[in-house]
């Protein structure tokens, strides 16, 4: 700015000076809103007991440090009149004794209370528990997260815990201060938020080596003007070198920061209008770069309103006769034993009255008949005789992804009548446990020999399938189950059967299946249910191609580390032979994926070397039973491979996937949310990604309770992709005509007047700002984008136009201006002050039509964003700036070519002729345009 003022621009100057202060003021003041909006946020601190000098004391929150003891039982207010009608936990927390139900949704978006277990510290030193791997589901069933609700605490024992820490007077759950402020995890959260603006774009180092290229033109051009300049003894040698630092500049115009953020920024806007948040801008371009979409299937691709069969796999007995093992038995016709498990065997909870968790768990537990009441007691709706009345929950073994099961240690009050007639309780204590059939058969004491047989039956038909098992404990193992290692509990289980639930798709997934299939992303499906399921849901939503074959990676032998494909026989080839394994190399996977579906068990994939299982990640269709760590594994070796990965799962256990892979998405499934009205630029902070529209999980996260945000997200992406190539272009080819209007024409005395700059930087600039605008269409193509600004396809297209410009300029000059301008007048000398004259102005009206056909040619349009006229702010600005042009050659309005400081030109033939040049400019660069890209979607591998 201070070089074109130095010029003698003073209005050019000062316009890109208040734009450049307006961009900034815009920044500062949506940062103090963040912040102002975040301080709303922040909780008021809070009176709490906290262990100090061997004592319970009363602290402010605020004044908790990390290695503190502290209470979480019932906080008090600091003043009168403050909200207490939410327990919200201040920072980290390790549970020490006690235990708390807490809602993370603040954090995590899933409103599903979660229980917290205290931390038996007994059995690890101290640099254990401090560096424990805090994404391991074992270990954050005991943290407390700052800014989760309380819903419930659980007061600490001390007939329980053996400590040298007295209960404290609130009776509360006592717990240990690990972080403290932008340390916790709600704190980290909050700076992703807070600082989002600063990484609206990522660092793409292509992009400075396209601006480097161009840098070198104008150094090029800037050294002829030099070399000439130096040879005239008469040129001011102060003026010469700013010229020339004025070409090399002119590269990268000041506001093109702003122009490229732009894109960026209104996406985020649209996004959030569609109740999708993003904490991390500059991952939108990555969007339209996915080559392939991972999905959980589990409350993502299915629903969780779960419906429950029945049981299968039970004996016939004279209270419940079956003809076959495979029939399934009504939950209220079931054995007393059975019904213990499914009522027993969960992790729900009682907050407020209402039972919460699970929703599979949920459903099993309405099925059966029991009511759960507060203190984990159960109960059945009916009395029955000689059946339980009552059963309490005294311990959980929690439902871990490695583990595949759960149980939990129950004691079952039963009613007994003596000998001579009276009445008592009899209590017995059990352990139940449930879990995935593969694992759960090697811990049944006895397996009937029709097990396999029964859970593939109804796995085979997309059924969520679980085994059942328990076995009977003594009032010793009771007292010192804290001191049994659980898999010594879980061992010699008495089978109870299968419990069978229908997992129905959610209503639009097979259409955004096919959706994504059609636009030729490659489509995986990565849960940790069963093979069989897996596959069958797959098969029903055709993620998979229509391949009669479906090939399942397996050992061998069970404890061998040699694999081979087996074929899974589907329903209709069941009664086939089974066609031989065929062995595994990484060389044949291409080509069984050409002609089968290929299945992947997690068991397996510890066998497979990095490279193979590189291989394997990019031609597998499912992957079944992994855990939360290997499906990270799994997105990280599709990265290793080159491929740009978008994964879509709940949040909660897909964690690790969904921060490595390059676009996450978090799907929330939120009934309450689901009517919320979205944001709209009437709210003062439309922009603004509150806690609880933010996830800790990934960086997008979809308050819709449906797969279609995907989609949505790649659509934004493609468009914001496309914009930003399309920026680069346009920055290209207006870069390019700069430097040779600043250096070769300049030399023969072309100049530009002060408001003729302005006029152009105003064109320019309101032409990005709508170019920003354009939104996607709501069909992805089969077609893809420009990933690349150094391909075939920008390259050629940069180079021909500027060629066309080239000697529209030239025909211009040669033909139209200088047949009526005397090369000799001091006015035409580069160091003369502006004069309008014939040459000048036909520059100036040439030049400004040029750039605007450059908007207006490389505005794709479809497939990816709608089209030029679809766009109305750009079209009408486009129409409002030829008409600006046409009537200044052809002199309608005289007032504007005042302004303008254009001259009137000399006859109608002059007239006639420049308007047939710029006609000819549009058709030239339209028509040039129109062939390159039909030439990259003819034939993308030569363009890209």
């Amino acid at each position: 700015m201070l070089l074109w003022c130095l010029d003698e621009y003073m209005y050019y100057s000062l316009l890109t000076l208040g734009m450049l202060v307006l961009f900034e003021c815009t920044l500062v003041k949506q940062r103090q809103q963040n912040m102002g909006l975040l301080r709303q946020m922040r909780r008021p601190p809070v009176r709490m007991l906290v262990y100090r000098q061997k004592t319970w004391i009363e602290i402010q929150s605020r004044s908790l440090v990390p290695g503190d003891i502290c209470s979480i039982g019932r906080p008090k207010p600091i003043h009168r009149g403050q909200d207490m009608s939410e327990h919200v936990i201040p920072c980290d927390m390790l549970v020490l004794h006690g235990g708390c139900v807490v809602n993370e949704a603040m954090l995590s978006g899933e409103s599903i209370p979660l229980r917290k277990e205290m931390l038996d510290v007994s059995q690890y030193d101290a640099d254990t528990v401090f560096n424990m791997d805090e994404n391991v589901a074992t270990v954050k069933k005991h943290i407390l997260y700052g800014g989760t609700k309380v819903l419930q605490f659980t007061a600490a024992n001390s007939a329980i815990h053996a400590s040298s820490i007295p209960d404290p007077p609130d009776k509360g759950c006592i717990a240990f201060v690990l972080r403290t402020g932008f340390g916790t995890t709600q704190g980290n959260l909050m700076r992703t938020i807070l600082f989002s603006a600063q990484r609206v774009t990522a660092n793409n180092m292509e992009s400075m080596l396209f601006i480097l290229c161009l840098l070198c033109f104008a150094l090029v051009a800037s050294g002829m003007v030099l070399h000439q300049g130096l040879q005239d003894p008469t040129r001011n040698t102060f003026k010469l070198f700013l010229h020339c630092v004025m070409i090399i500049t002119s590269v990268v115009p000041p506001e093109l920061p702003m122009e490229l953020s732009l894109a960026v920024t209104n996406s985020l806007l649209s996004l959030s209008k569609r109740n999708i948040f993003c904490t991390e801008p500059f991952r939108i371009p990555f969007a339209g770069k996915v080559d392939v979409v991972c999905f959980d299937k589990t409350g993502t691709l299915t629903s969780d309103a779960l419906e429950m069969h029945g049981v299968a796999g039970l004996l016939a007995t004279s209270v419940v006769p079956l003809d076959n093992p495979v029939q399934l038995v009504a939950p209220t016709a079931l054995p007393t034993s059975v019904q213990l498990i499914l009522a027993g065997c969960h992790s729900l909870m009682v907050v407020d009255g209402k039972v919460l968790g699970d929703p599979l768990e949920t459903t099993i537990l309405s099925h059966v008949k029991w009511n759960l009441r507060p203190g984990d007691v159960l109960v059945p709706h009916w009395s029955f005789s000689p059946g339980p009345k009552s059963m309490k929950i005294v311990h959980r073994y929690a439902f871990s992804s490695e583990l595949k099961r759960m149980s939990s240690i129950v004691v079952v009050e039963a009613p007994t009548t003596s000998s001579t007639g009276m009445s008592s309780a009899s209590s017995s204590v059990k352990l139940l446990s449930k879990g995935a059939p593969e694992v759960m058969e090697s811990l049944f004491e006895t397996i009937p020999h029709y097990y396999t047989k029964v859970y593939t039956h109804y796995a085979m038909k997309g059924c969520r399938v679980l085994a059942l098992g328990s076995k009977s404990l003594s009032t010793r193992d009771l007292q010192r189950f804290k001191t049994i290692a659980r898999s010594k509990m879980e061992t010699d289980l008495v089978f109870g059967g299968f419990v069978v639930l229908d997992c129905p798709l959610k209503p639009d997934t097979a259409d955004v299946i096919l959706h994504l299939n059609k636009s030729n992303h490659k489509l995986v499906m990565i849960t940790g249910d069963n093979a069989l399921t897996a596959c069958d849901v797959a098969t029903q939503i055709q993620l998979t191609a229509a391949h009669p074959r479906t090939l399942v990676l397996q050992r061998t032998l069970p404890s061998s580390s040699t694999l081979a494909w087996v074929d899974l026989l589907t329903p209709p080839r069941v009664q086939e032979a089974s066609p031989p394994p065929i062995a595994f190399t990484s060389e044949t996977v291409a080509s069984l994926a050409i002609s089968a579906t290929l299945c992947v068990p997690g068991d397996v994939l510890s066998i497979l070397t990095l490279s193979q299982l590189q291989v394997v990640a990019c031609h597998a269709r499912v992957f079944a039973r992994t855990s939360p760590a290997q499906k990270e594994m799994i997105v990280d070796a599709l990265n290793q491979s080159g491929l740009i990965t978008a994964m879509c799962g709940d949040g909660t256990n897909d964690v690790g996937a969904l921060k490595r892979a390059h676009v996450g998405i978090s799907i929330i499934n939120t009934p309450d949310d689901d009517h919320r009205p979205s944001p709209s630029s009437s709210s003062p902070h439309p922009h603004v990604v509150k806690f609880g529209d933010a996830s800790i999980a990934s960086p997008f996260t979809s308050k819709q309770p449906s797969i279609h945000a995907t989609a949505q997200i790649l659509c934004q992406g493609r468009c914001t992709l496309v914009t930003t190539v399309q920026m680069y272009k346009i920055l290209g080819i207006n870069c390019l005509i700069s430097a040779y209007v600043l250096s070769s024409l300049y030399m023969h005395g072309v100049k530009q007047g002060d408001a003729q700059m302005t006029v152009v930087g105003v064109v320019i600039a309101l032409f990005f700002l709508f170019l920003s605008y354009a939104t996607p269409l709501d069909r992805l193509s089969a077609r893809r984008p420009l990933t690349r600004v150094f391909c075939a396809s920008v390259l050629v297209s940069i180079s021909g136009q500027f060629a066309v410009h080239l000697m529209t300029l030239a025909a211009a000059l040669h033909v139209v201006a200088l047949p009526y301008v005397d090369l000799d007048d001091p006015a035409m000398h580069p160091e003369a002050k502006f004069r309008p004259n014939v040459l000048n102005s036909i520059v100036f009206v040439v030049s400004l039509h040029m750039q605007i056909n450059t908007f207006v040619a490389n505005y794709h349009g479809a497939p990816f964003m709608q089209s030029f006229a679809q766009n109305r702010l750009l079209a009408r600005w486009t129409y409002l700036a030829y008409s600006l042009v046409f009537v200044a050659v052809w002199e309608i309005f005289p007032p504007l070519n005042v302004m303008l400081e254009l001259v009137f030109l000399p006859s109608f033939e002059v007239q006639a002729t420049l308007t047939l040049i710029l006609l000819l400019d549009t058709a030239a660069v339209l028509g040039f345009e129109t062939v390159v890209q039909w030439l990259t979607a003819r034939y993308p591998a030569l363009m890209a």
